[in-house]
C-alpha cells in the first residue's frame, strides 16, 4: 500500500511540474547586450519566417523589445529582410531608389510607427546595415502617385482600361483614401470586373519584378474594393477581430507568400499586430471572433513549421484613450495575471510546453474583455512586458439685388431667461422670402457668436440694458451682403440681400460654361501657382471663444517653408514672434500646430479644385456688381455627394462655395468654402465617438474658409491671406446649449523664392513650433504693421 501511495505521489508531482508555466527572463528593452536572446537559436531553428507581433500599435517599449529581437535575428541568425505591415506599393517605390532614405521610409509607413521616437531606432538600424525592407499591406499611402503610376504602367504595357478613366480614378482614390466604395459613377460589379480583367492581362506579361508587383497591387486593389463593398456595415464588438478583416488578411498573406516564393533564399522577419500573426483560431468560442481568418493562419497552412509567430503581451491595468486613463483590470485567473504574479518585468514564454496546451483566459484580442483560447494555438511564443509604456511621439518636446429690402417695423422678440434677455427672430432672403439657415450673428466686442437654425431662427443673449442700447450685431452669410444693425433696432425678420446673381448652370459666358472655365483653371494650376519651395512670414490672429467668453486671443508670427501648392507634404513653420492678448487658465495651447491644424490652402486640399473631382460638382456662374470682381469668372459650387471624397468631412454636411478665376490667365484668385452641418443623436454616435459629445442630442457645425491669392513678381499667384471660422454648438437632453468658436485670420508677407531655408519636420525636436520658444517683444509689436493687426 505504501508503494502504491508513493507511485501516486510521484505521478502527481510529475503532473504538477508538467503543468507549471516555464518562463525565461529577458533584459530590458533598452539593453544593448543581446546574450539573453540566445534561446532563440533553438526556438527558431530552421524557421524561414519569424512574425513579430505587438498588442496594438501604441506601446513604445514593445517596439524597443521587438527591435532587440530583430537585431539578434539579423546579427546572429542571418535574417536579412524585414517585411512590415505597411503599404506594399509605397515601399516598392522606396526600393526603386539605390539608397535607403529614412524620410521617405517614414512617409511610406503608418503614423503609429513613423511618429514614434522608439521606432526610429529601427529606421536607423535599417539604414546603417542596409537591410532589405518590404511592405505587405494592400493599403496605399500616396494615392495620387499610385494612380499616376497605374495609368502610366497600363499605357506602357498596352493595357486599355475599358471604363471611363476619370471615373475609374475617382472611385479608386476614394477607395484607397477613405476605405469606402462609392457607386455614384461606377457600379461595383463593373469595377470588380475591370480590376480582374487588368489583373489577367498583367499575368500574361513576361515575368519581371515590375510585372510581379503590379499584379500584387491589382490583387490588393481588388481585395480593398471587395472589403469596402461587402463590409460596409460595421460589426459592433469590443474585440479587435471579426470577419471584416478577412479580405485584408488574406491579401497580406498572399503578398508575403508570393514574395517568399520569388526569393527562396531569404530569411524574413515580419513586423505586424498580434492579431494578424495568429496561427489558429479554432479554439475560440466567441461567434464573432471565430469567423476571423488571420494572415498567420494562412501562412501556417502553407509554410507549416517554416514560420514562427512571436506575440507580445502586457499586464497593464488601464489604457490611455482620448487623453484619459481608463481602468482595465486584469482578470483572475488569466494568462496575464499568471505572468504578472511572477514579479518579473520581462519574460519569454514558449508555447511548446504542457502548461500552454490548455484553455486559458487572456486579453490578447481586446483592450477590455477577456476570452478563452488555447494559447499554444494562437502563437508559438510570447514576450511578456509587465508594464507597457505609451510610445513617445517623435514630435513631443519638439515639442445683387432685384427688389428693395422689405421694411419690418416689428422688433425682435425679447425673452427673459434667468438673468439674461434674449432677442429672437428669423433671417430671410430678400428675393425669395425663404429662411436663411446657418447665417452668422456676431457681436465681437461682447464675445458673442451664434448661427441661425435650419429654419433661419436666431436667439441672441443680451447681458444688460447697456448692451441692448449701445451695441450692434453683424449678420452675414455666404452670398449675401453683410448687415450691421444696432441691437435696440434689431427686427424680428432680418432680410439679407444677395451679393450677386446666380445664373443657371447652362448659362454660357464668352462661349464658355462654368464647367469649362473651372476645367481650364484646374488645368493651369501648376502654371499659375507655385509648385517649387519658397519661404514667407505669416501674421495670424487666433481666437478661441467658449460660451460667449474669449479663452484665447493670440497674435503670432511664423516663418514658413512651403514645398509648393501641389505637394502633398504640409508646410512647416517656426514661431518667430508672439503676443498673448488673452489666455485663460482653462486652456492648454502649447504648439502652433494646434492653431494651424485645419487645412487652409484650397489649391492643395479642396476637392473642388481636384483635377478629376471638380466635374462631379454642381457648377454655375455668378454675376457680381462689385468693382473688385471685374475681370473675374465667379463660379458657385455645391455637391450632392455627401462624403469625405468630396466634402473633406467625415460626417454628413452641406458643402458649397465659390471659386473666383481670372478671365485672362485662368488663375485662382479667391476661394470661398462653406460647411453647414446639423447632426442628431444617432449621427453623433456614428461619426463623433468622442467623450465630449456623449449625451449630446444635437451638434451644429458651421465653417467658413476664405483664401485670397495675388500675382507676384514671378507671375505666379501666391496666397495673400486666409480667413477661417468654425462654430460648434451642442445641445443635450435637457436642452442646455454649449458653443465653441474658433477664428483664425492670417496675412502672408515677405515672400522669398531664392536662398530658401528648409524648415524640416525634424526641427520639432528643437521646439520650433512651441509657443514658448520666444518671449513677447514689446518693441516689435509696437512698430509692426499689418492689414489684420490691431495694435
Amino acid at each position: 500500500m505504501k508503494f502504491y501511495h508513493s507511485i501516486l505521489f510521484f505521478l502527481s508531482v510529475v503532473y504538477l511540474q508538467a503543468q507549471e508555466l516555464k518562463t525565461l527572463p529577458l533584459s530590458a528593452p533598452e539593453t544593448e547586450n543581446l546574450d539573453d536572446l540566445k534561446f532563440l537559436d533553438e526556438e527558431l531553428k530552421d524557421k524561414r519566417l519569424v512574425s513579430l507581433g505587438e498588442l496594438t500599435h501604441m506601446y513604445g517599449n514593445i517596439f524597443e523589445m521587438k527591435i532587440r529581437v530583430i537585431k539578434y535575428l539579423h546579427q546572429e541568425l542571418g535574417y536579412s529582410t524585414i517585411a512590415i505591415e505597411a503599404p506594399i506599393y509605397d515601399l516598392y517605390k522606396l526600393n526603386l531608389n539605390t539608397r535607403f532614405d529614412p524620410i521617405t521610409f517614414n512617409e511610406s509607413i503608418f503614423g503609429v510607427w513613423s511618429n514614434s521616437s522608439e521606432f526610429q531606432e529601427l529606421v536607423s538600424y535599417i539604414e546603417k546595415n542596409d537591410i532589405n525592407v518590404i511592405g505587405f499591406d494592400s493599403q496605399v499611402m500616396n494615392t495620387e502617385s499610385f494612380l499616376t503610376d497605374l495609368f502610366d504602367y497600363c499605357e506602357d504595357k498596352n493595357i486599355k482600361i475599358q471604363l471611363d478613366e476619370e471615373d475609374f480614378a475617382i472611385v479608386t482614390e476614394n477607395l484607397l483614401d477613405n476605405y469606402t466604395y462609392e457607386s455614384f459613377d461606377i457600379k461595383f460589379p463593373e469595377f470588380e470586373k475591370e480590376l480582374k480583367t487588368i489583373q489577367k492581362k498583367i499575368n500574361k506579361l513576361k515575368d519581371s519584378e515590375e510585372n510581379y508587383y503590379w499584379a500584387q497591387f491589382m490583387k490588393g486593389l481588388l481585395s480593398s474594393a471587395r472589403d469596402a463593398y461587402h463590409n460596409e456595415k460595421e460589426i459592433l464588438s469590443t474585440y479587435f477581430v471579426d470577419k471584416s478583416l478577412n479580405y485584408r488578411d488574406e491579401q497580406m498573406a498572399d503578398n508575403l507568400l508570393s514574395y517568399m516564393s520569388r526569393n527562396p533564399s531569404e530569411k524574413i522577419i515580419a513586423w505586424a499586430d498580434n492579431i494578424h500573426i495568429i496561427n489558429n483560431m479554432k479554439s475560440e468560442t466567441n461567434s464573432i471572433m471565430k469567423e476571423f481568418v488571420p494572415m498567420g493562419s494562412i501562412l501556417k497552412k502553407h509554410l507549416k513549421d517554416d514560420v514562427y509567430s512571436l506575440a507580445t503581451v502586457h499586464a497593464n491595468d488601464s489604457i490611455f484613450q482620448q487623453k484619459e486613463w481608463h481602468k482595465t483590470p486584469i482578470q483572475k485567473p488569466s494568462f496575464e495575471h499568471d505572468l504578472d504574479s511572477l514579479n518579473s518585468p520581462f519574460l519569454f514564454v514558449s508555447s511548446n510546453q504542457e502548461a500552454m496546451k490548455t484553455i486559458k483566459s487572456h486579453r490578447l484580442l481586446s483592450f477590455i474583455d477577456f476570452t478563452e483560447s488555447r494559447l499554444d494555438e494562437l502563437h508559438d511564443g510570447y514576450i511578456f512586458i509587465k508594464n507597457a509604456t505609451i510610445s513617445n511621439s517623435k514630435f513631443i518636446n519638439r515639442i445683387e439685388e432685384k427688389k428693395s429690402t422689405p421694411k419690418d417695423t416689428v422688433l425682435a422678440t425679447i425673452k427673459l431667461k434667468k438673468d439674461l434677455f434674449f432677442l429672437s427672430g428669423k433671417i430671410i432672403d430678400t428675393q425669395t422670402n425663404i429662411s436663411i439657415p446657418y447665417a452668422n450673428l456676431i457681436m465681437k466686442k461682447e464675445e458673442i457668436y451664434r448661427v441661425s437654425g435650419e429654419d433661419g431662427a436666431f436667439n441672441i443673449p443680451v447681458l444688460n440694458k447697456d448692451v441692448l442700447n449701445n451695441s450692434s450685431i453683424s449678420i452675414s452669410s455666404m452670398g449675401y451682403e453683410t448687415q450691421v444693425i444696432p441691437l435696440k433696432d434689431l427686427p424680428s425678420k432680418i432680410y439679407l440681400r444677395p451679393s450677386m446673381d446666380e445664373l443657371e448652370s447652362v448659362v454660357i459666358i464668352a462661349n464658355r460654361t462654368a464647367k469649362s472655365v473651372l476645367k481650364q483653371a484646374v488645368k493651369q494650376l501648376e502654371n499659375n501657382h507655385p509648385i517649387v519651395p519658397f519661404n514667407y512670414y505669416r501674421y495670424s490672429n487666433y481666437l478661441l471663444n467658449k460660451d460667449d467668453e474669449y479663452l484665447i486671443d493670440l497674435d503670432i508670427i511664423t516663418k514658413e517653408y512651403d514645398q509648393g501648392y501641389r505637394q502633398q507634404n504640409r508646410l512647416t513653420q517656426r514661431v518667430e514672434q508672439i503676443k498673448w492678448n488673452k489666455q485663460s487658465k482653462r486652456t492648454n495651447l502649447k504648439s502652433v500646430r494646434r492653431i494651424y491644424q485645419y487645412r487652409q490652402n484650397p489649391i492643395r486640399y479642396s476637392n473642388i479644385l481636384h483635377r478629376r473631382k471638380y466635374k462631379k460638382f454642381n457648377l454655375s456662374f455668378n454675376k457680381s456688381n462689385k468693382l473688385e470682381d471685374e475681370g473675374l469668372y465667379i463660379i458657385s459650387f455645391n455637391t450632392d455627394r455627401n462624403n469625405w471624397n468630396y466634402t473633406n468631412r467625415g460626417y454628413p454636411t452641406t458643402y458649397s462655395g465659390k471659386v473666383y478665376i481670372d478671365k485672362v490667365d485662368f488663375a485662382i484668385v479667391k476661394v470661398v468654402e462653406n460647411w453647414e452641418t446639423t447632426l442628431n443623436n444617432d449621427d453623433i454616435e456614428k461619426h463623433y465617438r468622442l467623450k465630449q459629445y456623449e449625451n449630446k442630442n444635437q451638434l451644429v457645425i458651421k465653417e467658413e474658409y476664405i483664401a485670397n491669392f495675388a500675382k507676384d513678381s514671378d507671375q505666379k499667384y501666391y496666397a495673400t491671406n486666409y480667413f477661417q471660422r468654425k462654430f460648434i454648438e451642442t445641445k443635450d437632453s435637457e436642452n442646455l446649449r454649449e458653443n465653441v468658436v474658433i477664428e483664425l485670420k492670417s496675412s502672408i508677407f515677405d515672400l522669398k523664392k531664392e536662398n530658401i531655408e528648409i524648415i524640416d519636420y525634424d526641427h520639432y525636436q528643437n521646439n520650433e513650433v512651441l509657443l514658448n520658444r520666444v518671449k513677447f517683444n514689446e518693441t516689435f509689436w509696437r512698430t509692426f504693421k499689418n492689414e489684420f493687426y490691431q495694435n
